[in-house]
């Protein structure tokens, strides 16, 4: 082999290897934590909101609830005065027990209308949360958004470059001869990557470990188209 196929088989390494990390950048771009964390604000917020949803919900039946007995309460109240003025009742026992009778309601009705007003309250406390929470949502919802369309802007930047890299790859890949591809690529994918390293200055680039001197002396007198391996890794060295 001439040292130009060395060259060859290096310079689609460095494409493959440029690939690889162009692919790695477009998994982790740090556009995508940010995304998650915005997403899950997002739920969390929205899990919020239901748990008030539900408060809110549980305070008005239990309003409503307090305003019917209110409701039923002053009638009574009514009723019975306007029984205790009627004239239907003569015995003044009669009298005295409807009127303590209509003593005890008012009381109630007193407790009632105290209830009415701290349900009140609380629904307007319940209300107010709620309302923040769906102006935190809006601006959580407004970010996802955002950041969304960054990371897609971030992917489409990556995906260019790979895109080059692939074109570049095929045009050195149409020079090599389709066995020597398949060996190299059973090589890469022996190697986790790495088939073919620069040696330079003793040095495999490919596992950035030094040749023993003995190896470095073999290599050195081999002829510059003879095929040699790293000892430490095993990638084909392309002397530089």
């Amino acid at each position: 082999m001439s040292q130009d196929y060395f060259l060859l088989l290096l310079t689609l390494q460095d494409h493959d290897t440029r690939i690889s990390q162009l692919l790695y950048r477009h998994k982790t771009l740090p556009q995508r934590d940010t995304l998650a964390a915005s997403q899950a604000a997002q739920r969390a917020l929205e899990q919020q909101k239901q748990i008030v949803d539900a408060q809110l919900l549980e305070l008005q039946r239990n309003l409503k609830r307090s305003e019917d007995d209110l409701v039923g309460l002053e009638t009574r109240v009514q009723q019975e005065s306007e029984r205790l003025y009627s004239g239907e009742l003569t015995a003044t026992r009669d009298l005295l027990a409807l009127q303590h009778e209509i003593e005890g309601l008012r009381m109630r009705c007193s407790e009632a209308e105290n209830e009415v007003l701290g349900l009140l309250e609380n629904v307007e406390q319940v209300n107010a949360a709620r309302d923040d929470l769906d102006s935190q949502l809006v601006n959580t919802e407004a970010e996802v958004a955002e950041v969304r369309e960054r990371l897609t802007a971030a992917e489409a930047e990556v995906q260019a470059e790979i895109d080059l890299e692939i074109v570049a790859r095929k045009t050195v890949a149409g020079e090599i001869a389709d066995e020597a591809l398949v060996n190299y690529e059973g090589l890469r994918k022996r190697l986790g990557g790495v088939a073919v390293a620069r040696l330079r200055d003793g040095i495999c680039e490919g596992c950035h470990l030094a040749l023993s001197a003995k190896e470095q002396d073999r290599i050195r007198r081999l002829p510059i188209s003879e095929l040699c391996h790293c000892e430490e890794c095993g990638c084909i060295l392309v002397r530089t």
